[in-house]
Order: C-alpha cells, then sequence, then structure tokens
C-alpha cells in the first residue's frame, strides 16, 4: 500500500490502516523517543502518546502531505517537548546500540569504538536542540531534508543549513575530544 492510499484508509480511521501506520512507524518513534528520553518506560508512554495524537490528527482532518514519516516524527518530537515541559528537567540521554554498531574484533578496538561512541553522545548532547533533532532524523532514522523540515516546521534550506552547522560543530567538537584526550595521556 503506497502513503496516498494509507492516508485515504487512515482518514477513514480504517483499522487495517491505522494498525499498518502503527507496525511501520512505531519502531522509528520509539528509537528517536529513546535517544530523547532514555528511560524505557517513558519512551513506551511517548510513543504510545504519539499514535494517539496521530488519530486526534487524522479525526480533525490532519495529516501528511507528503511524507507520513515527517508528520508522524513532528508529532514524536512535539510529545517529547510536551514531556519535558511538564517535568522541567533535562534528562540524560542515551544512543541506541544499534547507532554505533562494531564490528566484533580485539578487546583493545572494542575499547576505542567505546570510547568513540562516548565521545560522539557527549558532543551531541552539546548541540542545540534543533541541530539535535536535525541529526537525529536524518542520520539515525535516514528521514530526507523534506520530512525532517515537515517534522521540525522548518524550511528545507533551514534543515539544510542546521545540519550543516550540526556537523560542523560535531566535528570541532570530537576534535577538541580527541585533542584533549591526546594532552591527558601526556
Amino acid at each position: 500500500m503506497n502513503d496516498q492510499q494509507l492516508l485515504a484508509q487512515a482518514k477513514q480511521l480504517d483499522p487495517a490502516a491505522l494498525r499498518a501506520l502503527h507496525q511501520r512507524f512505531y519502531e522509528p518513534v520509539a528509537r528517536y523517543i529513546r535517544f530523547k528520553v532514555g528511560d524505557p518506560h517513558t519512551v513506551e508512554d511517548l510513543s504510545g502518546e504519539v499514535f494517539v495524537r496521530v488519530i486526534q490528527g487524522l479525526k480533525r482532518g490532519q495529516a501528511w502531505q507528503d511524507s507520513p514519516q515527517g508528520w508522524i516524527m513532528g508529532i514524536a518530537r512535539h510529545v517529547v517537548a510536551d514531556y519535558y515541559r511538564q517535568r522541567e528537567r533535562m534528562s540524560e540521554v542515551e544512543l541506541s546500540d544499534g547507532l554505533a554498531a562494531a564490528v566484533e574484533t580485539s578487546p583493545a578496538h572494542q575499547a576505542a569504538l567505546n570510547e568513540r561512541k562516548r565521545l560522539l553522545e557527549q558532543a551531541i548532547q552539546q548541540l542545540g536542540d534543533e541541530q539535535r533533532d536535525v541529526i537525529l532524523l536524518r542520520f539515525m532514522e535516514g528521514i530526507d531534508i523534506q520530512g525532517v523540515a515537515k517534522a521540525i516546521n522548518k524550511t528545507p534550506g533551514a534543515v539544510k543549513a542546521l545540519q550543516y552547522r550540526a556537523l560542523r560543530a560535531l566535528a570541532e567538537l570530537m576534535q577538541d575530544f580527541s585533542l584533549e584526550g591526546a594532552l591527558s595521556e601526556e
């Protein structure tokens, strides 16, 4: 079923179409929320809230134009923002295990990969919210520029600029971390 057929059936609140939406997008939504929140129980609750809002949006006649993934991930982003607004605190962020999948090698190589992953986590946490969202949506979830633009309510040009600045900032942060590590080893 293509996106337009899915949309037509979902707008009618067809159970099969709603189930297809859930099956297709639950994992990306949960992965995104897991990165932003970390706590498995909260991830489950917020992921469920996303799909409640999807159904509410469909009932109101709001739905995707081009990208169902962009629309749903935009809802996920708002759910996470609402969660933090209600809690007025920021929690530690965990990267999914699949982000830096490593080939089984020597313990020294594995330790070096784990250290790079840890440094990347620290670098991503130092980005601004919008830059962090663009990096997560583009590279962890694989959403195209148009979908990310829809999800964060920006133009595609703004998403490209945010992505460029975020990647440049990550490169600088990773270089700084490497220099700090080299200096501390001396």
